[in-house]
């Protein structure tokens, strides 16, 4: 009895939270990040493909961050503080002023070196500055690399090291802090905006994806557009397999077309059907990509699982209004109706609550694969887990786009079977 407790609480407390997680945490969520989801341009200021910045503190990588500034003597200076066992992969200056800039970096040893001497537009990526870093690489680490191995590699190493042979492949980093200094021509007059952001190797709660999107962002807005869905679907199927197994034991033209529909719905193959009637049931928007209501995703989805359900609860009925106190309740003038509401409800209640629960991480599991091969349209955690493969037509080794998925799932269902397993224990007699 205290194990079941325990199993109960630790089910109701699983599922909870992911309920929780699904209607709370999209308001958590910038939504200009999910609005600009597929805009490649509103990521470029992000790092590629990066791991967590958890992980990151575990392997000391500079994460990515917004440097703080002051403005004296008419230029800006940013400070950044330094202790990291890798270079940071770029520090973009950006800016909305007209002027001419020289960004000029200060390791704490202040030596000074240039990143960036002439106008920006917009934004200013230094590392693109490729004869930048061979002159920087020649002079302070007393070796020659190719315009290759500074787009390929890590430039910053020439940065960020100390002066020594072979800086640039062997680098022995120079901690502390480092200051970078935006002048401008004509000079700063203090209202310009200047921002810094050193792009690091590592990036939030849970990393970014080859085009740099936040994929902690896709996560919880992708929890609810797959397990409120689930919910609602699985609401749906119960509901009507509920009334078409029901419906299929009255004699009667009713009866007769509930009970077809029912066998029909449970030849038909769901993923086939599912990805015709989605596409059938939603508008294709101005950027080509799919737009469906999600009561209607929920009832396709439903109603394309309702077959096996409906066909036992029809066997529940039938051998319910087989048994005696049927037959009493049917002498004293009760038609099936009444019979079905009054009687057979209470023995099927439970069994509807038992079908619920394990349909939710079924249909969870469907939905993400729906939203895997872009078919189920919207953020969920199918498209999550494919975006890289979508978007190149390859598949990297980004475990922090699959694991926190996969886990999720894997817990939701968890807490549904010991859920079911509870219902089994206190209702069907186990």
């Amino acid at each position: 009895m205290y194990r079941g407790s325990k199993r109960r609480n630790a089910a109701l407390a699983i599922i909870t939270f992911f309920l929780i997680l699904s209607m709370i945490g999209p308001h958590t969520v910038n939504r200009e990040k999910i609005k600009n989801w597929d805009n490649e341009t509103y990521w470029r200021i992000n790092p590629s493909g990066v791991p967590p910045d958890w992980y990151g503190i575990l392997r000391n990588l500079p994460p990515t961050e917004w440097l703080r500034e002051s403005f004296k003597d008419g230029k800006y200076v940013f400070y950044y503080n330094f202790h990291y066992s890798a270079s940071p992969q770029e520090i973009l200056i950006i800016t909305n002023s007209t002027s001419s800039l020289t960004v000029k970096i200060i390791p704490p040893d202040k030596r000074e070196y240039t990143l960036w001497e002439g106008p920006v537009y917009g934004t200013a990526y230094p590392r693109r500055l490729h004869q930048t870093f061979l002159k920087i690489a020649e002079e302070k680490c007393n070796t020659t690399v190719s315009e290759g191995d500074i787009l390929l590699k890590d430039a910053y190493n020439v940065i960020f090291s100390k002066p020594k042979k072979d800086c640039f492949e062997h680098p022995d980093f120079l901690r502390g802090t480092y200051e970078i200094v935006v002048e401008g021509n004509p000079a700063f007059r203090g209202d310009e905006e200047i921002r810094i952001r050193l792009v690091g190797k590592t990036y939030g709660n849970l990393g970014t994806d080859t085009l740099g999107r936040d994929v902690w962002a896709g996560f919880v807005w992708g929890a609810r557009d797959t397990i409120i869905t689930a919910v609602l679907s699985a609401a749906m199927l119960t509901g009507i397999a509920l009334l078409l197994g029901t419906l299929s034991t009255i004699s009667g033209r009713m009866g007769t077309i509930s009970d077809f529909v029912s066998k029909l719905l449970t030849v038909i193959p769901a993923l086939p059907a599912a990805v015709v009637l989605v596409i059938l049931a939603s508008r294709i928007t101005p950027d080509y990509t799919l737009e469906i209501n999600p009561l209607t995703l929920s009832l396709i989805v439903g109603i394309l699982f309702v077959g096996n359900t409906s066909r036992s609860i029809k066997a529940i009925v039938e051998e319910e209004l087989r048994k005696g106190y049927i037959e009493s309740a049917r002498a004293i003038g009760g038609d099936t109706p009444w019979i079905l509401k009054k009687h057979v409800s209470r023995v099927l209640l439970p069994y509807v609550i038992y079908q619920f629960s394990i349909s939710v991480p079924s249909l969870i599991g469907f939905i993400t694969l729906l939203g895997f091969f872009n078919v189920a349209p919207g953020l969920n955690w199918g498209a999550l887990m494919s975006q890289t493969l979508r978007t190149y037509g390859k598949y990297t080794l980004a475990w922090w786009q699959v694991v926190p998925v996969g886990t999720a799932i894997e817990l939701i269902a968890l807490g549904f079977i010991w859920l079911t397993k509870e219902i089994e224990d206190e209702f069907l007699g186990e």
